[in-house]
């Protein structure tokens, strides 16, 4: 009966072989070029590109886009292998650091998993706007010109009120490790840096600022200070608290600090000469606090000014990673003449 079914059917079951042995080989030459073309880059010495995905873009416009920028060679091809591989509702919108030396499936595995373009950076406690600015400058993420320029504009946030007219944002800019966006402005990790310091301004921060009888900006400049002088939090209380007393008693804050901040110097000790140079930040000659912050203080010392160890100290100083603390002028000087050699 087979063989009476094969003589009857075989004029045509031989071309239907030979169609279907033509419709596999199509379909692996096709499956081949397709796996081929997602394993192979566009342009092997083709350079990085910042590719923009905005949000509500769709896998066509997204694709389109691709291949318009020469990071992809067919558009189709690619939103093909999303739409096949359930992917196409995937990507998430950003910036992106994409390469045509990129695969397809490279650049698909980037866009799916929102590995968006950016850059870690670092601000120490107590670096002041000029330090953060050669930083930034030497990072490559932005010169130091326009970001100094930025500092000195205007910003709509609460706690800026009662900042002077004219001061620069020192104080404010909260130090900490930020993710930079590739096409950030000056202006923009400006803003991150503020948004940041709002967030550490909590309402029990706020609240106790309006109970030390120091406005915000006060604070921040007392605060900068202490930052400054020394390091550990415990000391940070303490120094605070003499900071305080003598604000308290019309003596002069005499801070070191501020006359780094002046020459633009990392030295730990001064002349007599070099503390009479004349500036409104000199602690040596006008008393009260300076015209303002000398650097970006972190939260421990802006507590630590909120909620400084009360004592009879009037004086200190650091030497060899310890501080020494006095009542008197006499106490201090013996002090000095005892551990500064």
């Amino acid at each position: 009966m087979n063989n009476k079914f094969v003589q009857k059917y075989k004029k045509f079951l031989i071309p239907a072989l030979i169609v279907l042995g033509g419709m596999v080989l199509v379909f692996a030459l096709i499956t081949g070029y397709y796996f081929v073309y997602l394993g192979a880059p566009a342009n092997k010495k083709g350079t990085e590109i910042t590719f923009v995905v905005t949000k509500g873009d769709g896998v066509r416009k997204i694709s389109a886009n691709l291949e318009k920028d020469k990071i992809i060679s067919q558009d189709i091809t690619f939103m093909l292998y999303l739409k096949l591989s359930g992917l196409s509702s995937s990507i998430k919108a950003g910036e992106y650091r994409l390469s045509p030396s990129m695969s397809p499936l490279t650049i698909a595995d980037i866009l799916t998993k929102g590995k968006v373009a950016s850059k870690k950076i670092t601000i120490p406690e107590g670096w002041t706007i000029d330090d953060i600015g050669n930083y930034l400058e030497k990072q490559g993420v932005v010169k130091k010109v326009d970001f100094v320029a930025a500092t000195e504009k205007n910003y709509s946030y609460d706690f800026l009120a009662d900042k002077p007219a004219g001061q620069s944002l020192e104080g404010y800019l909260f130090p900490d490790t930020y993710q930079i966006s590739a096409t950030a402005t000056s202006e923009d990790i400006v803003r991150l840096m503020l948004d940041t310091f709002s967030q550490k301004l909590t309402s029990d921060i706020r609240a106790a600022i309006s109970k030390s009888g120091m406005n915000i900006y006060e604070t921040v400049t007392l605060a900068s200070i202490v930052e400054r002088e020394v390091s550990k939090p415990e000391e940070r209380k303490v120094v605070a608290g003499i900071f305080l007393n003598r604000l308290n008693t019309g003596m002069a804050l005499e801070s070191c600090a501020t006359i780094q901040y002046i020459l633009k110097s990392n030295e730990e000790r001064f002349s007599y000469v070099q503390t009479r140079v004349e500036s409104l930040y000199n602690t040596y000659l006008h008393p009260g606090l300076p015209v303002g912050p000398i650097g970006n203080s972190g939260i421990d010392s802006i507590q630590a000014v909120l909620f400084p160890e009360r004592t009879s100290y009037l004086y200190f100083f650091s030497s060899n990673g310890t501080t020494y603390y006095s009542k008197t002028l006499d106490e201090h000087e013996a002090k000095i003449a005892k551990y500064l050699k």
